[in-house]
C-alpha cells in the first residue's frame, strides 16, 4: 500500500492541482464558500439549540463558563472531515469514470486528490475554531493530541471512502443509502450535545453513541481542544491504529475490486 501511495504521488498531486484550480471555479467568492458555509450551519445550529432547546455546554478548560458555538464548532470540523471524504469519494469515482474508461490508471488516484483539497477546507476551519478559542483564552498543551486525533479521522475517513466508493460503482443506490445513515449517524455522534447529556438518562442510546466510531473522534477533540483533558495514550493509540487499519482495508478492498472499473463506470 505504501509502496503504491509513492509511487503514484505525482499522480495524485496532478488530480489534487485540477481539483483546486476548478474548485469555486464558477464562483465569485471562491474559497470564501468553504468558511462561509460551516460558519453559517454554527450560526444556525447554536442559536438554536441554545435559545430553542437551551442546551448548556460543558465548562471550558480554562474555567471561565462555558460556550456552546466553540464547543458545536469543534466537533463540527472533526464530523465535516468524516463525512465531506465519505461523500467526496463517492462523486470522485464517479465524475472520472469517462477518463478512467478511456485512459488506464489507479482509480483511487483521483478520490485521494479530491481528497488532499477537501483537507485545505478542513483547515480553514481548523484555524477558524483555534482563533475562536484564542478570543476565549482558552489554550492548552492539550492542543497538540487534535493531531493525531484529526490523523485517525483523516484515514479512517479515506478508508470507509474508498470501501463505499467502489461498492457504490456497482451498485449506484449506495450514495442515497449513505446520505440517510450520515443524516441519522450526525444525530448519533456527540456533535450537538455533550455525552453529559446521555451518560446515566438512556443505556441504550448511550451504547449505541458509544458504538459509533466517530462518536470517540469527536469527544477526542472536545476533551482536548475545549475542555483542555488529555485523552488517555490508549485512547489516542486506539483511534490512531482504527484510522490506519480502516484505511489499510479500504484501499486493499479498493484494489481487489476496481479491476474492471471502466466496465462498471
Amino acid at each position: 500500500m505504501l509502496s503504491d501511495l509513492y509511487t503514484r504521488r505525482a499522480l495524485v498531486w496532478a488530480f489534487a492541482n485540477r481539483d483546486f484550480a476548478t474548485r469555486y471555479r464558477a464562483s465569485v467568492l471562491g474559497w470564501a464558500w468553504s468558511l462561509i458555509q460551516p460558519l453559517a450551519t454554527l450560526i444556525v445550529f447554536a442559536a438554536v439549540f441554545t435559545v430553542v432547546f437551551r442546551i448548556q455546554a460543558p465548562p471550558l478548560g480554562n474555567g471561565n463558563g462555558s460556550s456552546y458555538a466553540a464547543f458545536l464548532f469543534t466537533g463540527l470540523v472533526t464530523w465535516n472531515l468524516f463525512s465531506s471524504l465519505l461523500n467526496l469519494s463517492m462523486s470522485q469515482l464517479k465524475s472520472n469514470g469517462e477518463l478512467l474508461k478511456k485512459v488506464q490508471f489507479p482509480a483511487w488516484t483521483p478520490i485521494l486528490g479530491a481528497s488532499i483539497v477537501q483537507l485545505v477546507q478542513i483547515l480553514l476551519e481548523l484555524a477558524v475554531l483555534i482563533a475562536m478559542f484564542l478570543y476565549l483564552r482558552n489554550v492548552g498543551w492539550t492542543w497538540i493530541l487534535a493531531i493525531p486525533i484529526l490523523i485517525g479521522a483523516l484515514l479512517f475517513s479515506q478508508g470507509l471512502g474508498l470501501m463505499l466508493s467502489i461498492v457504490n460503482a456497482r451498485y449506484g443506490d449506495v450514495q442515497y443509502i449513505v446520505a440517510v445513515v450520515l443524516g441519522a449517524l450526525y444525530f448519533l455522534t456527540p456533535v450537538l450535545y455533550p455525552m453529559s447529556m446521555i451518560e446515566g438518562k438512556n443505556e441504550i442510546l448511550g451504547w449505541i453513541i458509544r458504538l459509533n466510531p466517530m462518536s470517540w473522534y469527536v469527544q477526542a477533540m472536545h476533551d482536548a481542544m475545549y475542555s483542555l483533558v488529555a485523552p488517555s495514550a490508549l485512547v489516542i493509540g486506539g483511534l490512531l491504529l482504527g484510522g490506519f487499519l480502516t484505511f489499510w482495508a479500504g484501499f486493499a478492498i479498493f484494489n481487489r475490486w476496481s479491476e474492471d472499473i471502466g466496465e462498471m463506470l
